[in-house]
């Protein structure tokens, strides 16, 4: 069987741009909200006018069209990076708008002034990619979580395997272009097959890697609270797992007048105000502290290694001489009034559930005898 000679490879790269072009507008537009689409939607916009030109366009001057076209397919590169630094969190994109225009333009730049030398600025393309693509698949497996190993190690090795065969080819020509003032800088079959693969394999994996991107998205948000940025109570109650061998503590505290700061101030006051003590709390109970908000002003924390009620009780008087220092929200100075329950495991329980009872017993006592005081 013959091997598809160049056209029908170009034809074959036109359809796998427009379809790639189809799959990331239709992912844009349902998962929009997912960090980094519009950045991938760009790329594959600039990409499919790279795959199309060539057979499409025919240029007055052949070196301005492969220019163009080399810094459609390495501005392409750059925004799938772009998209991949925002899809996974890393730095802040807004900052990072008008340095990828530059660079795009940049990149221009560079190919129209190294048209003069064909072998020159088809090396400069290649080198520029494989940093472009290197980089790309780096961002995606580096210290990426277990949910998007398959989509992300697979889209990596689409990745660094283009790279390395760009490289390749670019350091032939720019070795036979030193050596003889001139090198066939026509794109070889092995290279459009390549890109071919690529292309269908990453238009085929992203959607994937989106898609489990968002559902890990809403699962943290599920797990937080969105207010204070505390474990929620289902979080809260599944994480609280006590072992009956161990000494624990449970400690909850109700905020108090959250309603007449509400009646009076507005509800956005209130908001500020358990923003604010939330994170007053998580300060105050340091590192390695389960801190979670379980209703709308009651909030819990789990101490883990206590030895008995004594040290329970004095971390508690910690907790509440830290707490009662006052916060400043606005113009508006509050200092915090709130009761405190405490409970200790397994004495008082050796489920969660059991020690938050028993904490809720224990706050029950402190505002009865603040009554009767």
């Amino acid at each position: 069987m013959e091997a598809p000679d160049i056209g029908t490879l170009r034809l074959c790269l036109g359809f796998a741009g427009l379809l790639s072009l189809l799959v990331m507008a239709a992912l844009w537009q349902a998962r929009g909200r997912v960090p980094g689409t519009g950045s991938w939607l760009v790329a594959a916009i600039m990409s499919a006018l790279a795959y199309l030109l060539p057979p499409a366009v025919q240029w007055p001057r052949p070196d301005l069209g492969i220019a163009i076209n080399c810094s459609l397919t390495l501005s392409a590169m750059l925004f799938m990076l772009e998209g991949s630094l925002a899809l996974r969190g890393f730095g802040d994109a807004a900052r990072r708008r008008l340095p990828v225009v530059s660079l795009c333009l940049a990149i221009l730049a560079l190919m129209l002034i190294s048209a003069g030398r064909p072998w020159l600025r088809v090396a400069l393309h290649d080198g520029l990619a494989f940093l472009l693509l290197t980089a790309t698949a780096l961002t995606l497996v580096w210290r990426a979580p277990r949910w998007s190993w398959l989509p992300a190690g697979g889209m990596a090795m689409l990745f660094v395997a283009l790279g390395l065969l760009l490289l390749w080819r670019g350091l032939g020509l720019l070795a036979t272009g030193m050596d003889l003032g001139g090198a066939d800088t026509r794109m070889p079959p092995w290279l459009l097959a390549a890109t071919l693969a690529w292309t269908l394999g990453w238009t085929s994996l992203f959607p994937a890697l989106v898609a489990a991107t968002e559902g890990e998205s809403l699962r943290q948000q599920a797990e937080r609270d969105t207010l204070t940025g505390l474990a929620s109570r289902t979080a809260f109650l599944r994480l609280a797992g006590v072992g009956a061998d161990r000494q624990h503590g449970l400690l909850l505290l109700a905020l108090e007048g959250l309603r007449t700061l509400n009646s009076s101030l507005g509800h956005g006051t209130g908001d500020r105000m358990l923003a604010a003590f939330a994170v007053r709390l998580r300060e105050a109970a340091g590192p390695g502290t389960l801190a979670g908000r379980l209703t709308g002003a009651q909030f819990a924390l789990l101490l883990p290694g206590l030895s008995d009620r004594a040290d329970l009780l004095a971390a508690a008087d910690r907790l509440r001489t830290a707490l009662s220092v006052p916060l400043v929200i606005g113009d508006l100075v509050q200092i915090p009034e709130f009761t405190l329950g405490a409970a200790l495991a397994p004495e008082d329980g050796k489920s969660v559930e059991r020690l938050l009872e028993a904490a809720e017993r224990a706050m029950f006592r402190v505002r009865a005898a603040q009554r009767t005081g």
